[in-house]
């Protein structure tokens, strides 16, 4: 069963064949996310038959953006990625004609100075968020794997992506920079079975 959540602004749409959070209000069209956020409701559940269908078909006004990414596993510690002021995952957007899964293993080699020891082991979560960009509304799907790296723990930021800081982190430092991150990246953390 396909289960997506869009993280829309402050609110968390579940697309699902069946309600999936018994805490969050069902809903049946888009426009009823911004009545529910003026009294404070910000998680909510849509019912379909086709989950990702429908995602595309509510957010037909925005431009869709494929992007990939990873959770980078060496030694028992997790790679991140600190830009814009938030400790991060290292994600991008495919090229033209590119794959999800070259696409991960580019955007990770790219953004951190990996080498090509870094493998993906599987695909872990696949998440869909909103944002602005020049008054266009875009709505990203991002595929996330868990990846292993046995290169050099010598990392290096990719500074032409407002890439500051790249670290490997152990369990403990990473769950607390999950819960600091964007929402979305915390989902994408709570995925990988550790």
């Amino acid at each position: 069963m396909q289960i997506y959540k869009v993280f829309d602004s402050k609110s968390e749409i579940i697309f699902s064949p069946k309600k999936s959070i018994t805490n969050s209000l069902n809903i049946n069209h888009l426009s009823e996310v911004s009545k529910y956020n003026e009294i404070n409701k910000f998680h909510f559940n849509y019912i379909t038959i086709n989950p990702l269908k429908s995602i595309q078909s509510w957010y037909s006004d925005c431009k869709f953006v494929d992007a990939s990414g990873g959770i980078v596993i060496r030694d028992g510690n997790f790679l991140w990625i600190y830009r814009n002021g938030i400790w991060d995952l290292p994600k991008g957007k495919l090229e033209n004609l590119e794959d999800f899964e070259t696409a991960a293993l580019r955007e990770v080699k790219e953004e951190c100075g990996l080498d090509s020891s870094l493998k993906i082991e599987k695909l872990i979560y696949i998440s869909f968020h909103t944002y602005a960009e020049n008054s266009k509304k875009i709505i990203k799907r991002t595929h996330w794997y868990e990846m292993i790296y046995s290169g050099s723990e010598n990392v290096f930021p990719q500074a032409e992506e407002g890439i500051e800081k790249v670290k490997w982190l152990s369990l403990e430092e990473s769950i607390a920079k999950s819960n600091e991150s964007f929402k979305s990246i915390r989902e994408v953390w709570n995925s990988l079975q550790i």
